[in-house]
């Protein structure tokens, strides 16, 4: 049987994908400036070069990897909020979209290294904030539709609530509670039953 060969596509999409398994794996262990450019592509199996011949620099691929956990969980919430039907099939749903937080730790400890990047580093900072914006809107357009099949309008501007929301899902994350879900849940109880009507 002859095997077939990959084509030039399919080898950089392997190891862009190893480069990111390591780099979670490496920022996640040791912080974004203990974790080198060469760690990064030594645990992933590859040369500096291969690296930079994917990525920019460390702060390039981190951007890349939150946009993938961001955009996945923007997936996650609006496959929850279409697949459902009725009011109590959407509770259901989200119940179940909030409980699976907690093993979104990873995704928040990258987010977290990001934001202190951009605090320090006026040149990389547009780039986090472009990305942190794009994903409170898409949030927020999903949060609204949430409170609009509830007969409710948000309390606040719809980016705004799903930058509270973010925060407070990160923070809780950071704190180590292993498991987020009942304060979430708490919280965005009193924030649906205190909107106001439709």
């Amino acid at each position: 049987m002859i095997k077939k060969r990959m084509g030039r596509e399919e080898k950089q999409h392997i190891t862009r994908e190893k480069l990111f398994e390591a780099a979670l794996e490496l920022m996640v262990s040791k912080g974004f400036h203990a974790a080198s450019v060469s760690d990064i592509a030594e645990t992933a199996g590859f040369s500096k070069g291969a690296f930079f011949s994917n990525f920019s620099s460390k702060a390039d691929l981190l951007l890349c990897l939150a946009q993938r956990f961001k955009g996945a969980e923007i997936e996650r919430l609006s496959a929850t909020v279409n697949a459902s039907e009725s009011a109590e099939a959407l509770e259901h749903g989200l119940s179940l979209y909030i409980d699976s937080l907690k093993h979104n730790k990873a995704c928040v400890i990258i987010d977290v290294e990001l934001q202190l990047l951009a605090a320090r580093d006026t040149t990389f900072a547009p780039h986090y904030h472009a990305l942190h914006k794009q994903h409170s809107e898409a949030l927020g357009v999903l949060i609204e539709r949430i409170f609009n099949q509830a007969g409710k309008q948000v309390p606040l501007e719809r980016s705004m609530l799903a930058r509270v929301f973010t925060s407070l899902v990160e923070g809780l994350i950071l704190q180590c509670h292993e498991d987020p879900a009942q304060e979430i849940k708490l919280v965005w109880s009193a924030l649906m039953q205190s909107a106001p009507a439709l």
